[in-house]
């Protein structure tokens, strides 16, 4: 399936060479397919509205492409921009920007008007859509005369009344309360379950993220890491398959970076039987250790350390073992990262597969029969649709050949396991 959107390498800087040179956007590449419901979620100024307007033909890059439904917008005349607005996209604001002077029916109808629709199909429209959102009694009033979830509505339904392929919502519940805020996003969920739209959906609220396909998380212009909802049928056409632990763990804590979430999911690993208190405190010390802000000695002092020092009081013992595991840990994920471990976002299952089984046999100094690479395949399969955990695909690489297994041994079979964990880590 082709994506109805793609961006590559996209970049938007004001005041380009000056002193007060601003980066809204960096190098962003990403594709969107048709009828799924994206959000770009991040806080204020993080470039998320920067994003969506520059797909939406209103903001020009600096430096990128922008091809959207198979256009490049770049390319574009001003009278195809014109058609491509009419056609293409429909655009939901948080201020709304009804025009005051103009009843609700004619705010409604005017990229009607633009898009020179015959009087007829105008009125089809407009009537179908008043009644679809519940405003046909309001059709006569000024925009003044209602309320601001009536007002989005009424809004909802001028970005309709051209039938356009993709809705791109910027904050739409911002100046909504509560039960308003519900009504817009039911109404945004609908158009693309029930209407098949693309949905575009930029919201700084972690609440809303459940409703996404997919969520990509922005910070200071950047995409950080995407998320995937394992809870709603991709309509790509490809395999929905298990998300993976750092995913899982991105959409419980969708606020912190990177290297918070790679702590949470290195103590996962560990399983450490303490309390809560604990391992948030270790989760800090794990966090500060990835960032750089503690060598390994210094891990060990806050681990070992009385509480009153500024430590966690853990058993001298206990705190080596932990400090060992983590760095070993951390140097594999560094290992794998700087030689570019496949990324594996928008491929096929086989496809995953062969990709991770020449990634771990690169540097393998044995040989492994065809009916070993082929029973390897089908455990990868299995890791990957998360048909068995972690310790089970160990358990199968290791196992003798005879026996259901690859036939590696226990040091290597370990070694496969934790790079493939990282890989998946990585999606």
């Amino acid at each position: 399936m082709e994506p109805i959107v793609k961006l590559e390498n996209l970049s938007v800087v004001y005041d380009l060479g000056k002193s007060n040179e601003t980066w809204a956007l960096k190098d962003v590449t990403l594709e969107i397919y048709p009828e799924e419901y994206i959000i770009f979620f991040g806080p204020s100024g993080c470039g998320k509205s920067t994003l969506l307007y520059v797909i939406a033909g209103l903001e020009t890059p600096t430096r990128g492409k922008v091809i959207v439904d198979g256009k490049d917008l770049e390319s574009l005349s001003k009278k195809e921009i014109i058609n491509f607005h009419c056609s293409t996209i429909g655009m939901i604001f948080q201020a709304y920007y009804l025009l005051p002077a103009l009843s609700i029916k004619n705010n409604i109808l005017l990229p009607q008007i633009f898009a020179e629709a015959s009087s007829y199909e105008r009125e089809k429209r407009v009537k179908f859509l008043m009644e679809r959102f519940e405003i046909s009694h309001l059709k006569d009033r000024s925009p003044s005369q209602l309320s601001g979830g009536q007002q989005q509505r009424v809004a909802i339904a001028r970005a309709l009344i051209n039938d356009p392929l993709i809705i791109l919502a910027d904050e739409p519940t911002g100046n909504l309360d509560s039960k308003n805020a519900e009504v817009v996003l039911d109404l945004l969920e609908g158009l693309n379950e029930k209407d098949k739209k693309t949905i575009i959906h930029v919201t700084h609220n972690p609440q809303n993220l459940y409703r996404a396909h997919r969520v990509f998380h922005m910070r200071d212009g950047e995409i950080i890491r995407v998320t995937r909802n394992p809870k709603k049928t991709s309509p790509t056409g490809f395999a929905q398959e298990k998300i993976s632990e750092m995913e899982e763990l991105a959409q419980l804590y969708p606020w912190l970076p990177e290297s918070r979430l790679k702590a949470k999911l290195i103590l996962n690993h560990f399983l450490f039987p303490y309390g809560k208190d604990i391992l948030s405190k270790m989760e800090m010390v794990i966090d500060e250790y990835l960032r750089g802000k503690l060598n390994k000695e210094e891990m060990f002092k806050k681990f070992d350390q009385p509480e009153e020092k500024g430590g966690l009081n853990l058993y001298t013992q206990k705190a080596k073992e932990l400090t060992e595991k983590i760095t070993k840990m951390v140097k594999e994920i560094e290992i794998v990262e700087e030689k570019k471990a496949p990324t594996l976002s928008s491929v096929s299952v086989q496809e995953k597969v062969i990709e991770i089984r020449k990634y771990l046999l690169d540097e393998y100094k044995s040989q492994l029969s065809l009916e070993q690479i082929k029973r390897l395949d089908e455990f990868l399969e299995k890791r990957i649709a998360g048909k068995v955990n972690k310790k089970t695909f160990r358990e199968l690489i290791d196992k003798p050949f005879k026996e259901g297994g690859v036939g590696l041994n226990k040091r290597t079979a370990k070694k496969f396991a934790d790079k493939v964990e990282i890989i998946l880590m990585k999606r």
